[in-house]
């Protein structure tokens, strides 16, 4: 029996269309330019990197100083992006909540997106929020999803977790959990409604 559902955020709840265009349009450079080096380095700042370490570079590579300003507009614009769930999605929580079941989101992502997360009115459809770098390790590696496990207080068995990485739904099969590869809100739905959740 599936105890908890746990949700990614990037592309299985938000799918921003302008995660690139946007912060470009605020440097100046294009979108091509800027979305180039986007996941250069990315997953040490998923795991706990600060904003500079990973927002310095890209802005060198681009040929922009890395100001201390700059860093900032980029991580928190970045971050408030990330944050824009899209509506079906976030009726799917809800759904996924009223159930009964326990609901979570584990998601590789920087301190400042954590605290965007926190800040943002869905997120009391969650229980449990997990935050890559808060944890100090990111999907898939394996420590991550037994430290959610052991947090939820379920058995990684009664674990449904959607994903849309084909690596972070295999971490999470090699780890107990019942994954599932995210395609749509409508798939998502239908798996859970296959699972018995809804």
């Amino acid at each position: 029996m599936i105890r908890a559902v746990v949700f990614d955020l990037g592309q299985v709840l938000a799918s921003p269309p302008d995660i690139h265009s946007h912060p470009a349009g605020l440097l100046g450079v294009t979108t091509d330019d800027f979305a180039a080096g986007y996941w250069e380095g990315r997953r040490d700042y998923d795991e706990g990197a600060p904003d500079e370490a990973y927002w310095g570079p890209f802005l060198t590579r681009l040929g922009l100083p890395a100001s201390t300003d700059n860093v900032e507009l980029l991580a928190t614009t970045d971050a408030t992006i990330w944050t824009r769930i899209r509506p079906s999605a976030e009726q799917l929580i809800a759904d996924t909540k009223a159930s009964g079941r326990l609901t979570g989101l584990l998601s590789n992502a920087p301190r400042v997106l954590g605290d965007a997360i926190e800040a943002a009115p869905w997120r009391r459809h969650f229980d449990r929020v997990y935050v890559s770098a808060l944890i100090g390790v990111a999907k898939p590696r394996r420590e991550i999803y037994d430290h959610a496990a052991a947090d939820l207080g379920v058995a990684a068995s009664e674990i449904a977790f959607v994903d849309d990485r084909p690596e972070n739904v295999e971490g999470a099969l090699e780890a107990g959990w019942r994954a599932h590869l995210w395609v749509d809100d409508a798939d998502t739905r239908n798996w859970l409604i296959d699972c018995g959740v809804l």
